[in-house]
């Protein structure tokens, strides 16, 4: 037995041993360490694992049945023992043994930071999974379930909204481009995008169909599609299942663990959801909202617990208030309207506790009741929760807006258009914002993004009286332009708006007349008169006189955003605005939240606006 052991010594089957086992360590180290950041499969640390396993023995068997020779790799048997150069090659294998070792400590001491290098794949695999839902298109035989198709596409998009790891457009920017024949790249692009899901519906008497496919814009693949066919009462079920279904392809495709997209949530009676998303589509086109009650009223009366109506109910009345309160006659139906609303909302709130529509739509409310403080909190507390809506990022804008806080209120709109860059409304009031601030360069510079949402009139508008200030478009243009687009306005009118643009051009100040200021105060086309006006400080601040005393004894009609243009300093210092602002309790609100530029306190019990 001595003998043996002397012999396995002899053709240093334990140093190739030992070497074989510190350099196999070795490499499984750097493997481990350099295959997360090259971006190899999972399994490549395993195979090296294994295959230095097999071929341990290999080694062994191979050390004694050969020797190495100054000749070559010779069979131990046909070495003469007096030849033999064993010694001098087992001292080569010592220094492989304490190079290999060296190696390990110096690979562990510095693996943890060769670990935080970022991988050639960890740029794809950190950017942010962006994908849009688009409306599904209605295939049913009538064509009339296009809000089906909304509500389906809206549902997903919310399932998805909600798992970890993605980040989904808005339903605002995604359904923007309803009935336009673009090509999904074309849509992808505009909308940042890197994956778009898009489907149809068909609906025959009680039996739905519904189809979906998730698309990889880089390559315009397929990821995933499918059909379903089934019970329409089972649509609830069929819509978790589809996200769940695309939150699998995207975590299959991209090597990523998504979590499950699925929520909680109740089966509605189907007649009553129906009359749900035929109220919603009309809400949010800002359409018909008598309508949109009645269908909101009948549905509750179905599912009285039905969190989502009541919101959405909330929301018709307040807008419908909105409306009601911008003319004289009708302000006290406006007040009574916000009340409603108010309880609407509430229920909706009470029902599923923090339900975020129904907490923004109680800070409508109150903004628009000019209650600023309660309006501030219900809207924080609403924009807090996951994904706000586009309607809760415009509201809260518009609170900032209102008290003064103009960069506040940009930084708010930019939020809400990284999810939604084509949302119409948040569009709008950020080039009101910016006119408002006298930055028409910006507004001028980001024409493209506005005609992107479908260059709403008013953000058209705006647009052109900035090409105006700087000298980019002559009053010509916008004349041509106004002419041919505010055929509601009397000729009369008309002659003295284009009057005031000219002047803007020439460089002359607004004249300042009775006559002008009646036009631009009272003219049916007020958004025309008011971003006009933005370029004659002179006659915002005569304007804003002029309806000092209404602005205590109306509801919210957004005209406090004018108190804050710049060229009107002597108007904000005057008596009259210090007792507005402060039976508005704003300087309350200002001390919770920050005092604008405009303002400040001078005293524990006064202040003063410049």
């Amino acid at each position: 037995m001595s003998q043996y052991f002397d012999e396995l010594k002899r053709r240093n089957v334990f140093r190739v041993g030992a070497a074989y086992a510190v350099v196999g360590w070795l490499v499984i180290e750097v493997v481990d360490t350099l295959a997360p950041r090259m971006a190899m499969p999972d399994w490549v640390p395993g195979f090296f694992i294994i295959l230095i396993l097999i071929g341990f023995p290999i080694a062994l068997l191979f050390s004694w049945a050969f020797e190495m020779t100054p000749e070559g790799i010779k069979k131990t048997a046909e070495v003469d023992a007096s030849e033999s150069i064993t010694t001098t090659t087992g001292q080569k294998i010592n220094y492989i043994i304490i190079a290999a070792l060296a190696a390990v400590v110096l690979l562990q001491q510095f693996s943890p930071s060769l670990r935080t290098i970022t991988s050639f794949g960890d740029e794809a695999r950190d950017a942010p999974i962006t994908i849009a839902v688009l409306p599904f298109a209605d295939l049913s035989a009538d064509g009339d379930q296009e809000y089906l198709g909304d509500g389906v596409a809206e549902e997903i998009l919310n399932v998805l909204a909600s798992t970890d790891g993605l980040k989904v457009t808005s339903r605002t920017s995604a359904f923007a481009f309803k009935g336009q024949s673009l090509s999904i790249p074309q849509i992808a692009s505009l909308l940042g995008v890197t994956h778009v899901v898009e489907g149809s519906i068909r609906k025959q008497g009680d039996q739905v169909r519904i189809t979906g496919q998730l698309i990889e814009v880089a390559d315009d693949s397929h990821l995933w599609s499918d059909t379903f066919d089934a019970d329409l009462s089972d649509i609830f079920r069929l819509q978790d299942e589809i996200a769940g279904n695309i939150s699998s392809a995207l975590s299959e495709r991209l090597g990523l663990q998504l979590p499950s997209a699925t929520r909680e949530m109740r089966n509605w009676d189907i007649a009553a959801y129906e009359l749900y998303l035929r109220a919603r589509q009309l809400v949010l086109a800002r359409e018909d909202y008598e309508t949109a009650i009645t269908l909101l009223d009948t549905a509750l009366q179905i599912e009285p617990e039905f969190a989502d109506a009541w919101a959405e109910k909330g929301s018709a009345l307040a807008l419908r208030a909105y409306g009601l309160g911008l003319e004289d006659e009708t302000v006290a139906e406006a007040y009574v309207e916000y009340d409603v609303a108010w309880v609407a909302a509430s229920r909706a709130t009470e029902i599923s506790s923090g339900h975020q529509l129904g907490t923004a739509v109680l800070g409508l409310v109150r903004l628009n009741q000019m209650r600023f403080i309660e309006a501030r909190v219900l809207l924080e507390r609403a924009m807090s929760q996951p994904n706000p809506n586009d309607n809760t990022v415009l509201w809260y804008a518009i609170l900032k807006a209102l008290t003064g806080d103009m960069e506040g209120a940009l930084v708010t709109l930019d939020a809400g258009l990284e999810s939604s860059p084509t949302a119409p409304n948040l569009l709008r009031w950020r080039a009101f914002v910016l006119s408002y601030m006298g930055r028409w360069q910006e507004v001028w510079d980001e024409r493209t993004s506005t005609a992107l949402a479908g260059d709403m009139r008013q953000t058209a508008i705006a647009r052109l009286v900035a090409g105006l200030m700087i000298g980019e478009i002559g009053a010509a243009e916008i004349e041509a332009w106004v002419e041919a687009d505010s055929v509601e306005v009397s000729a009369g009118n008309m002659a003295i708006v284009i009057e005031t643009i000219y002047a803007i051009e020439s460089g002359t100040e607004c004249d300042g007349s009775n006559e002008q200021l009646d036009v631009l105060w009272n003219t049916d086309d007020y958004i025309l008169a008011s971003v006009v006006s933005k370029a004659c400080p002179e006659l915002v601040a005569e304007m804003l006189k002029r309806g000092a005393e209404r602005i205590l004894n109306v509801p919210n009609r957004n005209e406090l955003t004018e108190y804050w243009v710049p060229g009107i300093g002597e108007f904000r210092a005057s008596p009259l605005v210090h007792d507005i602002l402060s039976e508005l309790g704003l300087p309350a609100y200002w001390d919770l939240y920050g005092w604008p530029d405009a303002c400040r306190r001078t005293a524990i019990d006064d202040f003063v606006c410049e």
